[in-house]
């Protein structure tokens, strides 16, 4: 068993501290979001342990997860930590990949922190804790040079921030840049996007995000019809 582990460590390109029982450990910022919920989920299912971090209480995230998904998600493990000033480092331990989320929505408020400082930081501090993978949701170019960046301008330019960050400490990231996505967790009303613009499933941003966590994909994919024809493979 432990040579098995090793060698599914090797593949991942991860060390084998990263693997508890076998099992990769993956550390979702913002796990109990909209595509957090359903890649915890997936991931859970591939046999990864999943850590979610958020400011909410452990309770608190539970039932949002439950409320996005359906019905509970067991098996996750849920930390409560303010990613954009508590100390990541115990978290990150040990993590053989990030799934970054975190991020203000259009209209909220500090949208350019809450979506740029906060992301540099815990990229600066994955790679601090030598984290191999990490993956973060970005935005697409199509909806960046749109007429959001006139009234969103801050959410515009906090998401490039933290692109251009993660790409430095990580360029072998994998960052998705979706346009709108589809639906919304409940009770949570999010602008339109532009007309004519097809959202994308959560379902296949949570696949993109999660085939980039456990070393099957990496690069920039850039908008809705990528990320679902990615969602595919």
């Amino acid at each position: 068993a432990a040579a098995a582990a090793a060698a599914a460590a090797a593949t991942l390109g991860v060390s084998t501290a990263a693997i508890a029982d076998g099992k990769p450990k993956v550390v979702v910022f913002g796990g109990s979001g909209y595509v957090g919920a359903y890649a915890s989920r997936l991931l859970l299912g591939k046999g990864a342990q999943v850590v979610s971090v958020s400011r909410k209480t452990p309770a608190e995230q539970a039932d949002k997860v439950k409320a996005i998904l359906g019905a509970p998600l067991a098996g996750v493990e849920y930390v409560q930590l303010d990613a954009s000033t508590g100390d990541l480092s115990g978290v990150l331990g040990g993590a053989a990949a990030v799934i970054s989320c975190i991020g203000i929505a259009p209209g909220g408020a500090n949208m350019r922190d809450g979506n740029g400082l906060v992301n540099v930081k815990i990229a600066a501090a994955s790679k601090l804790a030598a984290v191999p993978k990490f993956v973060y949701l970005g935005l697409a170019s199509e909806l960046a040079s749109s007429p959001i960046k006139f009234v969103f301008g801050d959410y515009v330019k906090g998401k490039a921030e933290a692109e251009a960050a993660v790409g430095k400490d990580y360029p072998s990231a994998l960052v998705l840049k979706p346009g709108i996505i589809a639906g919304g967790p409940p009770g949570e009303v999010r602008p339109p996007g532009p007309p004519g613009m097809a959202p994308v499933a959560v379902e296949d941003v949570a696949r993109a995000a999660v085939a980039g966590a456990l070393g099957n994909a990496a690069g920039t994919v850039d908008g809705n019809t990528a990320i679902a024809a990615a969602a595919a493979k």
